[in-house]
């Protein structure tokens, strides 16, 4: 592998085909986050990457990343803090992904990044990329947002949410 790559602005879906064809988005980096880290030290890239948006990417020569790492110890505590930040945020994301309903997924995920008392959460990206995120058709996410506002369990204001109770 030969470079790293940082998105300096708008979106890349890191993913894979599924038998059938179908995105599995591993993961969506925003602008300030790196993407292709993970094949530091492989042979090859493990995903493709496809732009969710419009999107200006810097790209990082591998050899160059490495060599920093083991010459300068801050930069490589600054990388692993990264890194484990980024881990942590995997992990919240396969505890969403092993519940199984929609609306828990869509409550885990506003219990989990939204901000406040009432989890607020703005969605980045569209709904169809928060479905994408969450392992659930647009269609599914669309019913039970629709469900849960009815139900008086959030309120959504545009593209952001609130839980309610």
């Amino acid at each position: 592998m030969e470079s790293v790559f940082f998105v300096k602005t708008g979106a890349v879906r890191l993913l894979r085909f599924g038998r059938s064809g179908e995105e599995i988005v591993l993961h969506q980096a925003a602008a300030g986050e790196f993407i292709a880290e993970a094949s530091l030290d492989s042979a090859r890239y493990h995903c493709d990457a496809v732009a969710a948006e419009p999107s200006e990417l810097l790209k990082v020569p591998a050899a160059a990343l490495r060599h920093q790492l083991e010459a300068d110890p801050k930069f490589a505590r600054q990388w692993v803090a990264l890194l484990a930040s980024q881990l942590r945020a995997v992990r919240t994301r396969v505890e969403c992904l092993s519940l199984n309903s929609a609306a828990e997924r869509i409550r885990h995920l506003m219990l989990s990044e939204g901000r406040g008392t009432r989890c607020e959460l703005t969605v980045k990206g569209t709904l169809k990329d928060l479905a994408r995120s969450l392992g659930l058709t647009h269609e599914s996410l669309y019913r039970n947002l629709s469900r849960m506002a009815r139900e008086g369990i959030i309120e959504r204001d545009g593209m952001t949410l609130r839980l309610l109770n």
